[in-house]
C-alpha cells in the first residue's frame, strides 16, 4: 500500500479492518489453499472478482497457462461450490489480438482466435472461454474487458506496464508517434469503481463490458497534453519511422528495453489496426445506471495522473508544473484511489 503513495492513518485502519488477505497461488490446484480455507471461502463468500493473472508480453502460452487458464478454472470451481455466487471476471481487449475490424463490439468474442500470436492474449482468450462455459452451466457471470489501465488521476499506482514504459520513453527522449490508433487510458480507480458499481446493478449479469474511454483519443492527443503540462516538446514520427527511431535511441537502462523485440515484431500489426475502434455501449449504459458509477475523468486529468505517477517513481526527467510547485518531500498523493483499485 505504501508503495502506491502516502496513505492517511484512518484509511489504513479501515483497510486493515475490512480486508483479510488469504495467500494462494493461481497456478496450483485448489489455488494452493488448504481444504479448510477452501471450504470456508466456498461457504461464506457470495461474490467473486477475479482479476489475477500473469501479464508478460514475452512469455508463450505454455508459460502462462497455469495461472491464467487453470487458475481461472479453479476460481470458477470455487464459485460453483457452497453458496451461490456472482462471478466477475476481468479480461482484456487483448482477446481480440491484432484485430483489424473497424468496430469491435462487446458481443464479439473472436470465436476463431484470429490474430492471436502471443501468449498473454492467447491465455486470456482461453480463460474467457472457460468463463463463458461456466455461464452456460448456470453460473451468473460478467466479463469486463479493460484496454489500457492507467494510474489514478492523483498518480496512485505501482505498475510499470507496457503503456507506462512507452510513454515514459517518449517523454524522456522527446519523440512521439503520429498515428490514428485508438489509445484508451482509463485510470485504475475508475476501472475498479465501475466494475464494482456494475456488478451490484440489477440486470447486468451474463454480459460483457468494454472498459474503454467514451471518447476517442490517440497518441498525438496524449503527447499534446504532456507538452501543455510539462513543456516537453515532441518530434513526431509516422509509425513506420517511429520504430527505427525507438531502436536507435533505446538503451539497456530504459524500462522499455526488455519489450523492444515485442514492439519491433508488432509494428506491422499495429499499423494494420490503425482504424480499429472499441464500442462500449453496454458499459456506458450499465455504468450510468448505477448511482456509484463514475464517468471518465477528462483526458487532461488522466494524462496528468500518468505524469504524476511517473514523476513519483522517478522514471521521467520532467515533472508536471503543479508537481514542480511543491516540495518533493510533501505528500503529493493520497492512496484513496489506489485503494479502490487494489480492493477490486
Amino acid at each position: 500500500m505504501e508503495s502506491m503513495g502516502p496513505c492517511e492513518a484512518e484509511l489504513m485502519e479501515m483497510f486493515e479492518d475490512r480486508v483479510i488477505p488469504v495467500c494462494g497461488d493461481l497456478g496450483q490446484p485448489q489455488l494452493g489453499l488448504t481444504q479448510e480455507m477452501w471450504d470456508f471461502l466456498a461457504s461464506e463468500i457470495d461474490t467473486v472478482f477475479h482479476n489475477g493473472a500473469t501479464v508478460n508480453y514475452l512469455f508463450n502460452y505454455n508459460l502462462m497457462r497455469d495461472a491464467n487458464v487453470m487458475g481461472t478454472n479453479e476460481v470458477i470451481r470455487l464459485a460453483f461450490e457452497g453458496r451461490p455466487k456472482e462471478f466477475n471476471y476481468v479480461s482484456t481487449t487483448f482477446v481480440f489480438g491484432w484485430a483489424v475490424k473497424s468496430v469491435l463490439y462487446e458481443t464479439d468474442h473472436n470465436e476463431d482466435m484470429e490474430l492471436l500470436d502471443f501468449g498473454y492474449s492467447q491465455s486470456k482468450w482461453v480463460a474467457e472461454q472457460v468463463v463463458f462455459d461456466a455461464r452456460r452451466r448456470g453460473l451468473s457471470t460478467r466479463v469486463f474487458r479493460p484496454a489500457l489501465v492507467s494510474p489514478s488521476v492523483t498518480g496512485g499506482g505501482n505498475n510499470f506496464d507496457i503503456a507506462v514504459r512507452l510513454v515514459a520513453f517518449m517523454v524522456n527522449h522527446g519523440i512521439g508517434v503520429d498515428t490514428l490508433n485508438q489509445v484508451s487510458f482509463v485510470p485504475a480507480d475508475i476501472v475498479a469503481n465501475n466494475i464494482v458499481a456494475i456488478s451490484t446493478t440489477p440486470g447486468t449479469a451474463n454480459k460483457t463490458y468494454h472498459i474503454v474511454r467514451d471518447d476517442y483519443s490517440n497518441m498525438m492527443d496524449i503527447t499534446g497534453l504532456i507538452t501543455q503540462a510539462t513543456g516537453r516538446q515532441f518530434e513526431a514520427f509516422s509509425l513506420p519511422d517511429f520504430v527505427p527511431e525507438l531502436i536507435r535511441r533505446c538503451r539497456k537502462e530504459d524500462l522499455l528495453f526488455p519489450l523492444l523485440d515485442f514492439l519491433v515484431g508488432s509494428v506491422d500489426n499495429i499499423s494494420a489496426m490503425e482504424f480499429k475502434r472499441y464500442d462500449n455501449s453496454s458499459y456506458q449504459m450499465a455504468r450510468d445506471a448505477s448511482v456509484w458509477g463514475k464517468a471518465d475523468p477528462s483526458l487532461e486529468d488522466t494524462v496528468n495522473g500518468i505524469l504524476k505517477f511517473m514523476h513519483r517513481k522517478g522514471i521521467i526527467s520532467v515533472a508536471p508544473r503543479e508537481v514542480d510547485a511543491v516540495s518533493a518531500n510533501d505528500p503529493l498523493l493520497d492512496c484513496t484511489d489506489a485503494l479502490s483499485a487494489t480492493a477490486s
